[in-house]
């Protein structure tokens, strides 16, 4: 049993799609003729071996995770609404009759536990569609029925499903907060999001506590399964440095 463990492990270097892509790639480099050719070839591979190790993705997160460590429920302050962003639901799923989470489903559990904590009275939740080619299929919809059924009483939930981004998710709620006479939140988001989202959200005027959650830093050690390219690690490299891009955007425009 234990030789067959390690060679699951060691085995799938040579199994999966990235590990074997990555080493396809250095393989075809025997063949390139020219410095400069194998400069050149070498530089893509080189780049997603680089994004796809554990360590490079570890860091990447952690630098927007750590200013915004875990928060117990008990410390959250009462406020006037709890405002949970979208982006945790998939709304391409084959099965539209059923509410299919994303890896970001912690926004919507933790959503409710705050509510049945009686941290607020309302929760609203904020995101339509944030799929270019797709604006007909609202991820509000499947939010509206995953908070009934999980017992947020429908005269207490407040649905925004216009926005289709985190500056939209900030307009469109400040709008029915207004409207309501409503200002101080909890602002529910993933911990590597939450950077940007508190900036648009307090740039709308409004009175915000965040509430991070989601986490994806991990407890790693240098060992077999961090060190070879993993698909997972990649995500988590995308996902970071697509929040920076987004992060350093936001502040070129003004959005925070």
């Amino acid at each position: 049993m234990n030789l067959f463990f390690f060679l699951s492990k060691v085995l799938t270097l040579f199994l999966f799609p990235l590990p074997i892509a990555i080493l396809l790639g250095f393989f075809v480099l025997k063949f390139v003729e020219g410095r400069k050719n194998k400069i050149l070839v070498s530089l893509p591979i080189l780049f997603l071996l680089f994004f796809s190790s554990f360590p490079v993705a570890q860091f990447l997160i952690r630098t927007l995770e750590s200013e915004f460590p875990p928060v117990r429920i008990e410390e959250v302050p009462e406020s006037d609404v709890i405002v949970v962003l979208g982006g945790a639901i998939n709304p391409m799923t084959y099965y539209p009759e059923r509410v299919e989470i994303l890896s970001a489903g912690d926004r919507m559990t933790e959503s409710v536990l705050l509510f049945r904590n009686r941290k607020a009275p309302l929760l609203l939740f904020t995101g339509g569609s944030g799929v270019l080619f797709q604006q007909k299929v609202s991820e509000s919809d499947s939010a509206r029925k995953f908070f009934l059924d999980f017992g947020v009483p429908e005269d207490f939930l407040l649905i925004e499903g216009i926005s289709r981004n985190t500056k939209e998710n900030a307009i469109e709620t400040a709008k029915i907060l207004r409207e309501n006479g409503l200002n101080k939140i909890i602002l529910v988001t993933s911990a590597f999001h939450m950077k940007r989202s508190l900036g648009v959200f307090q740039k709308e005027g409004l009175e915000v506590f965040p509430f991070p959650t989601d986490y994806r830093a991990l407890r790693i050690d240098v060992n077999w399964d961090t060190i070879i390219p993993s698909v997972g690690a990649l995500d988590t490299s995308t996902i970071a440095l697509k929040e920076w891009i987004g992060i350093m955007a936001y502040k070129l425009k003004g959005f925070m």
